[in-house]
């Protein structure tokens, strides 16, 4: 997800979670249907009390598939300055999803050395 400057932006309060039990503040990024970075796409994401993001909904502008996705956001791990989410739950279009990032590192810019996320 990139914000280029030309999607809308709104917090939509609190909302139930779309997978489980409880709520989030719900932050919505739309971008026009013409232009910009991803033309119709919507991101839903719902933040929790610690700030960091619970779970999202990706629902496609366009006729690509998937065309909604809906994950959660978790197994966080700190890789230098950033906090990075690494398994990811949920459906594509209806089926099982699962995104898992392994290996991740970050290098801080002006240096040399490799961060493993831990």
């Amino acid at each position: 997800m990139i914000w280029d400057g030309s999607a809308t932006v709104t917090d939509a309060g609190m909302r139930k979670l779309p997978l489980g039990q409880g709520t989030a503040e719900q932050v919505v990024m739309k971008y026009p249907s013409q232009g910009g970075y991803a033309p119709g796409d919507t991101w839903e994401l719902y933040v929790g009390p610690d700030k960091r993001v619970e779970q999202m909904v990706y629902r496609r502008g366009g006729s690509a598939k998937p065309g909604l996705v809906i994950a959660t956001w978790e197994d966080h791990k700190q890789a230098g300055p950033l906090l990075v989410s690494t398994d990811h739950r949920g459906t594509a279009d209806g089926k099982p999803l699962r995104v898992s990032l392994a290996d991740v590192s970050v290098k801080v810019t002006g240096s040399d050395a490799w961060i493993k996320a831990q």
